[in-house]
């Protein structure tokens, strides 16, 4: 049996290791504070290249690999799933524009990078409704995409 564990204590460095001061928790505080529009934005607001490659490619493998599968949790714990849940923060607004175009089931990698859960209880189980309660979520945290 695989069992794969996502850590919440993550730190940026071994400075903010003794700082004391988890990734997650950073970010969160950035966000809340509207210090960035975007968690994955640079000086110049454009998200890196090679990670907008890497996702389309991993996104499209999990695509064409997954679209047969029954079982989210196959789907979840497919490679190139788990390797975009592993971009980390750099992830979200390309999940989120993959999720306005065509609403799929992102929402575990979601729920992994962000730590939270906007899904009303109402509408589980229902893809679109799930996939618009996310991006209210974002845009409500102040995210762009």
């Amino acid at each position: 049996m695989t069992i794969i564990a996502f850590f919440h204590d993550t730190y940026v460095s071994a400075a903010s290791r003794e700082f004391g001061q988890p990734i997650w928790d950073l970010m969160k505080i950035g966000w809340n504070r509207g210090l960035s529009t975007s968690i994955t934005e640079t000086e110049s607001g454009i998200q890196p290249d090679a990670v907008i490659e890497q996702f389309h490619r991993l996104a499209g493998v999990v695509h064409e690999e997954c679209a047969h599968l029954s079982s989210i949790r196959e789907v979840v714990l497919h490679p190139a799933y788990l390797q975009i849940v592993g971009l980390g923060p750099r992830a979200l607004p390309l999940i989120l524009r993959e999720l306005e175009h065509k609403p799929g089931h992102w929402f575990w990698a979601l729920q992994a990078i962000t730590q939270e859960d906007p899904v009303l209880p109402e509408h589980r189980g229902v893809v679109a409704e799930m996939a618009q309660d996310w991006l209210n979520w974002a845009r409500g945290e102040g995210l762009q995409w």
